[in-house]
This record gives structure tokens, C-alpha cells and sequence, in this order.
């Protein structure tokens, strides 16, 4: 192919450097260190490199990872991160986005060894998203921008090289679904007309910061009709309270969901006098089942439903949350009023952390760690 070609393709001999890659590729995929696809040499350059984005020594431990419960020192997530492809200034994100991931509430252990398809997505919030260019907008969940398929992907490797998530083996997920080879955003802060996330949580707006939440793939909800915060809110209602998901089955213990909409419903929905809070009050009244429905199926007996539901009463409504908080609100996304019902298995809790040095001042920027 020339560049005459359609596609702009230009033609490259293949040396034997490029001969190296692709048996390098070879021994990772049969040693069972990548996620299947090919992965970048982690050369002792590419990884000093990327090691001065942190102040903390390369041999500190991060995190414990189950459920092999390996070590993640600084050095092996830089060397993970090389392999995804990731720059070198990605490193502070996934430090923070790994010890995110092993508090308690979060439920590693659980999320790595379960049969749900559950993946770990990766929000990014604040400064540092501008910075790393990470993707909030246009097809936010697909394809085409290095920071989010690369960072999320970087989270995969580490879970598989250190933590020893092996499909078939320690990893159970049935199914499982794409968001297991790579699930990040960033939340689009200045397209929204409500608090982000990080904020609502306790940090301040210009504070860098990153979510977890292990969650199922992104479930389309199409509503460009209705003319009514209430009917419109009504079609997500619809979707996030599935009878094949484990959130009516187990509300009874603290749980989370969250609903992903573009600027433009939030806006919408803003000059309808809606806040944030409105939205999750609307979804927990209204994502609801009648326990006549729930009876005998789906997840059934797992777990009783929360405390203000009589159980004996087949028309009382089970909601997909215990409270109105727990159904988070996230803005992202392109253009027309689309949103995404993000769901869980319901056995974990999403984790907000800052990104920060190792004393735990927040960074204002990747480049404070060059001084």
C-alpha cells in the first residue's frame, strides 16, 4: 500500500527489531502476561522513564492485589503501564487507581474470583483529566483516545500479572464483557450543570482524583422524545430496574448504580429546575419492582429486602438502592440526550480517592513530580 491509498497507509519494512516485538508478544501471551492482545516491551529504559512521575521509592508497595495477593510495587505498575501502552505521566492516576481498588469496601477479592461480568472502570476527575487529555465526551466509552484505552487496560494487566486474575481459573465471570480489557472515562466537569462526583464526595473542585466502580458494560437508554424531566427520567428508571440484575435482589444491602448522561440531558434537565440530587430521588422512587414480580426468580433469597419493604406485602416496591445516594449521577458523553444505566453486581462499593505525593498532598499536576 502506498499513500495513495484510501486510508493514507504507508508501507514499513519489517526489521529485526520489529521481528523482536512480535516474539516478545509471543512468550507474554504464552506465559500468560497479557490480556491476549500484544503488549510493549517493558525495557529497563521505558520503565526508569515513566518512574519519575512518583515520589515514591520503586520498591514500595502500592497494594496487595488478590487473589494471588501479589505484591504491586511502584515499579511493577509502571511496568504494567509500559506494557499497555501507557505514557509515562499516566503512573500517578494508576498508583492512586490501584490503591482505590483494595480498600475494603470495594471487594477485590470478590470481584476478581466472581462468576458476574463485572469489569473496573476507571473514572477520571478534575485538573489531571484535562491534563492527560482523557476522553469525557464523544463516545466516552469506545474507542480512540490513548489516555482512556491505555489506563484502563494498564488496571487489567496489573490485575492479571500481580494479582493472578486467570479466566477459567481464578477469574470465574461466565461471560464477562469488553470493559475487561480496558473501562475509563473522565467525567465532564465543565459540561455539567451539577457538582462532579470527586466533590460530592468531599474534595475540592481543582483536586485531581479517580473512582472505582466494578461494574457491568454500559446499557444504552435512547429517550429523545419525551418532554418531561418525569417521562425522561422514567425510560432510565425502566432500564436500571431489570429483572435479570442483581440490584432489586440486593438493595436490602448497601449498594451502588450509577446513570451516566450527556451535558445536554443534564442541562435539560437543569432548566427544568432539577438538581442531582432530584435525579437519584426520581430514580429511587421510581426503579422499582413490586415483590410479586421478584418472587422465585432472578436472585431471589439472596438477600432481604431492605428494611422498609414488608416482605409479606406483594405490592410493596423493592428499589434498585437501599438510599437515594447510593444511585450515583455522572455526566459524560457526546452530543443527544442518550444515557447509560451502569450497573452492579451489588456486592461492592465505588471508591473516590485524590491523587496525590506521598505524604498525601494533592498534585496540582503531573509535572510537580519533575520539579
Amino acid at each position: 500500500m502506498n499513500d495513495a491509498s484510501p486510508l493514507g497507509s504507508r508501507q514499513f519494512e519489517a526489521d529485526d527489531s520489529l521481528e523482536r516485538f512480535f516474539e516478545f508478544f509471543d512468550l507474554c501471551y504464552e506465559q500468560g502476561w497479557t490480556d491476549g492482545l500484544p503488549v510493549c516491551p517493558p525495557t529497563e529504559r521505558a520503565v526508569k522513564n515513566m518512574l519519575r512521575f512518583t515520589d515514591r521509592g520503586q520498591h514500595e508497595v502500592v497494594a496487595v492485589i488478590p487473589p494471588r495477593n501479589g505484591a504491586a510495587t511502584v515499579e511493577k505498575v509502571a511496568i504494567n503501564a509500559v506494557m499497555a501502552g501507557c505514557r509515562p505521566e499516566y503512573l500517578p492516576v494508576l498508583i492512586t487507581a490501584v490503591e482505590a481498588m483494595v480498600q475494603p469496601e470495594y471487594n477485590l477479592y470478590g470481584r476478581q474470583t466472581t462468576t458476574h461480568p463485572g469489569a473496573h472502570l476507571l473514572i477520571i476527575h478534575g485538573p489531571i483529566r484535562r491534563e492527560l487529555d482523557v476522553n469525557c465526551r464523544q463516545n466516552v466509552f469506545g474507542h480512540g483516545w490513548r489516555a482512556n484505552a491505555t489506563m484502563g487496560r494498564a488496571l487489567r494487566l496489573i490485575l492479571i500479572n500481580i494479582g493472578g486474575n486467570k479466566p477459567g481459573v481464578t477469574d470465574m465471570a461466565t461471560h464477562g464483557h469488553p470493559g475487561k480489557y480496558s473501562y475509563c472515562i473522565g467525567e465532564d466537569e465543565e459540561g455539567s450543570p451539577w457538582s462532579p462526583l470527586h466533590v460530592e464526595r468531599g474534595l475540592a473542585p481543582e483536586t485531581s482524583a479517580v473512582t472505582l466502580i466494578c461494574a457491568e458494560a454500559p446499557h444504552n437508554i435512547n429517550d429523545q422524545v419525551s418532554k418531561t424531566p418525569h417521562m425522561y427520567l422514567g425510560s432510565a428508571a425502566s432500564t436500571m430496574a431489570t429483572l435479570g440484575g442483581n440490584a432489586l435482589y440486593l438493595s436490602g444491602h448497601r449498594s451502588e448504580h450509577m446513570l451516566v448522561m450527556s451535558s445536554e440531558s443534564a442541562h435539560w434537565l437543569a432548566e427544568f429546575g432539577w438538581s442531582k440530587d432530584d435525579v437519584k430521588m426520581f430514580l429511587f422512587e421510581k426503579a422499582r419492582k413490586p415483590l410479586r414480580e421478584l418472587r422465585d426468580r432472578g436472585g431471589w433469597g439472596k438477600c432481604p429486602p431492605p428494611k422498609f419493604v414488608d416482605p409479606n406485602d406483594d405490592d410493596a416496591t423493592v428499589p434498585i438502592a437501599a438510599r437515594p445516594q447510593d444511585i450515583l449521577v455522572v455526566v459524560a458523553g457526546g452530543h443527544q440526550r442518550h444515557m447509560n444505566a451502569i450497573l452492579t453486581a451489588g456486592y461492592t462499593l465505588s471508591v473516590t480517592r485524590p491523587i496525590t505525593f506521598k505524604n498525601g498532598q494533592p498534585i496540582r499536576s503531573t509535572q510537580d513530580f519533575l520539579g
